[in-house]
């Protein structure tokens, strides 16, 4: 059903995200994804302490959180030299052997 102003687009949207709000999400799952949001962010601190209480552990080492945070504000301020340099510093063959990485 459309109402005033609506589109069928938004109509669908509308009823898409409504079925999507009676999916049962087990905690597991949304802890997970908390988790990978908290990382892929560079929330460090916070991935810490999410880890500690709900007893999930992350993907990834949290301890190599801080370079991947400098690698991103580096590429993220136009430094992309120093940028390479840091990543070639940790992973001395990985733009050599993934060259969509760099372009």
């Amino acid at each position: 059903e459309l109402h005033l102003g609506q589109n069928r687009d938004e109509s669908n949207l509308d009823d898409w995200m409504e079925s999507l709000g009676k999916l049962p999400v087990p905690r597991q799952t949304l802890n997970k994804l908390v988790m990978n949001y908290l990382v892929t962010e560079g929330f460090k601190d916070a991935a810490q302490s999410f880890q500690e209480e709900a007893g999930i552990s992350a993907e990834t080492d949290l301890n190599f959180m801080d370079n991947r945070v400098n690698i991103r504000e580096a590429i993220q301020c136009g430094k992309i030299e120093e940028a390479i340099s840091q990543l070639n510093d940790l992973h001395p063959t990985l733009l050599d052997e993934n060259r969509y990485l760099l372009f």
